[in-house]
C-alpha cells in the first residue's frame, strides 16, 4: 500500500517497504504547515519639495521716487 510523505514543500507517494528509510530521513506523514508572515503595508509618506522663494533687494520707495512740486507758487 502506498503512502503519501512529506518533507518541507514536497511530498511524494511512497510504497510501505520504503516507508522507515525516509522517516529516517527527515520525511514525515503530515504536511507541515508554514507560519504565514503577515504582508508589510507601505508607510504613506508624503513628497514635499521645501519651495525656495528669491528675495531680491528692493529699494523702498522715497521722495525722490515721487514727483512732488517741491516750489510754491504765491
Amino acid at each position: 500500500m502506498a503512502i503519501t510523505m512529506y518533507k518541507g514543500k514536497n511530498s511524494k507517494v511512497v510504497d510501505n517497504r520504503d516507508v522507515r528509510q525516509h522517516r529516517k530521513d527527515g520525511w514525515t506523514f503530515h504536511a507541515v504547515k508554514e507560519p504565514v508572515k503577515p504582508k508589510r503595508k507601505p508607510k504613506a509618506t508624503l513628497k514635499v519639495e521645501p519651495e525656495v522663494l528669491k528675495t531680491t533687494i528692493e529699494d523702498l520707495p522715497g521722495p525722490e521716487d515721487f514727483q512732488f512740486n517741491t516750489q510754491q507758487e504765491d
